[in-house]
């Protein structure tokens, strides 16, 4: 998927979909972006790693993406995890809305990989 502000890659880890998102996830994109993560994740697959290395801005729209997320996929006994560097301009923004409470956040796509296929949450 590409569209005026947001894109991003899938990858299959062993049961597991990588989706490395780059650019801004606002309102102008983050129902659109849920939407195709949503359709692009098989009911088989152990979870998601929602690589935010990349994404340079996000709005309340993407805040509430990851917490949509999150809720979603837990009721479909699937896991979320976002990878966010502490270097990303995101990182803030993400702590002060509390989405670890909800979303495990990891700083590299390792650690997130290991801890959904230990089966740590």
């Amino acid at each position: 998927m590409r569209d005026r502000i947001a894109g991003f890659e899938l990858s299959d880890h062993n049961g597991v979909l990588v989706a490395s998102v780059e650019g801004e996830i606002d309102g102008s994109n983050a129902a659109e972006l849920r939407l195709a993560l949503s359709e692009r994740l098989p009911n088989p697959s152990i979870g998601l790693v929602l690589d935010l290395s990349d994404v340079t801005y996000l709005d309340s729209s993407g805040v509430h993406l990851m917490f949509d997320l999150g809720r979603r996929l837990a009721a479909r006994r699937q896991v979320l995890r976002l990878v966010v560097p502490q270097s990303a301009p995101i990182l803030r923004v993400l702590q002060l809305c509390a989405v670890e409470a909800v979303v495990p956040i990891d700083d590299a796509i390792g650690p997130a990989l290991a801890a959904l296929t230990s089966g740590a949450e």
